[in-house]
């Protein structure tokens, strides 16, 4: 299956795009915190032992995380690509 160029500047853009608000997000995030962190903060809840860890964990560095962003873009992508062929292949055997 060969992707359309229009296709590959599409992705090219997703990760560009990616990588731009990566930095922008580890500008705000660290000092700032979210919303859960500071509502946390102003209830005065201490946050519990982590009982789960994603497989895919972004880090705490710009490298790390555009790395594992990438690598999850990629797995939904091709999860995507793989649906969409079974759809497809389904649709044939039904028309025959």
């Amino acid at each position: 299956m060969i992707l359309d160029k229009k296709y590959i500047i599409a992705i090219l853009g997703i990760i560009a795009a990616f990588a731009i608000g990566l930095v922008f997000f580890f500008m705000f995030a660290e000092p700032y915190g979210d919303g859960l962190e500071k509502t946390m903060e102003n209830a005065d809840y201490e946050e519990e032992e982590q009982s789960y860890s994603a497989p895919l964990d972004y880090g705490d560095n710009y490298f790390a995380a555009l790395i594992m962003g990438i690598v999850g873009f990629v797995i939904v992508l091709l999860c995507v690509l793989l649906y969409a062929r079974f759809m497809r292949k389904k649709d044939e055997t039904r028309d025959n």
